[in-house]
């Protein structure tokens, strides 16, 4: 079985572009589901139905916000294996960017703000945990076929979940967790086995 991770695309110099994929995700990953493959989603790559995940990663902005050529070669790779991945009825999971990328599918509304360092959140369940933030935009409202499952204290989403399809979108890091925690296992885990 595998789970396909979306790279970010990074600018190194005048007009080169390279994947990038932060090493502690893919341990988050390797660490927590041992019997997975992990596979890095190129453009030259494809998916098929032993991919059980497809893991849309940080990184990088939104077209809609950045208009650097990074950020348009980032939204066509995500479209190519998000369109892949909702005709195979593959799941997704959308982290931080990742998060951003499936919201604006479904309609939500984004807004510039900066979450940036630990914050709390409170999930619908009052439960409270403190997470980690690296981003410029925050999710503001979801779209009609998205349900919140957690918000921060300034009423932005900060996790949510597609109400028939299996998507999740989180707008923190679990790689950046050390160690890794339980919370952000179990939200994987929802994906893969139920």
């Amino acid at each position: 079985m595998k789970i396909g991770i979306i790279p970010s695309i990074k600018k190194f110099y005048k007009n080169q572009f390279e994947y990038n994929c932060d090493i502690n995700l893919l341990l988050f990953f390797k660490k927590n589901f041992k019997n997975f493959n992990i596979e890095i989603l190129t453009f030259d790559k494809k998916i098929d139905t032993s991919f059980k995940l497809i893991v849309i990663s940080g990184g990088n902005d939104l077209k809609i916000f950045n208009k650097e050529k990074k950020n348009i070669i980032r939204d066509n790779l995500n479209n190519k294996f998000y369109n892949n991945s909702i005709k195979m009825k593959i799941p997704i999971l959308g982290i931080c960017y990742g998060a951003q990328f499936i919201a604006s599918k479904f309609k939500s509304k984004i807004i510039k703000k900066k979450h940036i360092g630990q914050h709390s959140i409170v999930f619908a369940d009052n439960k409270k945990i403190i997470v980690n933030s690296y981003h410029n935009q925050t999710i503001k409202n979801l779209g009609n076929q998205l349900e919140c499952l957690a918000k921060a204290n300034d009423e932005s989403i900060e996790c949510f979940s597609h109400k028939n399809k299996k998507i999740i979108g989180i707008m923190w890091h679990p790689e950046r967790n050390k160690p890794f925690k339980k919370i952000d296992k179990d939200i994987v885990s929802k994906l893969l086995w139920n």
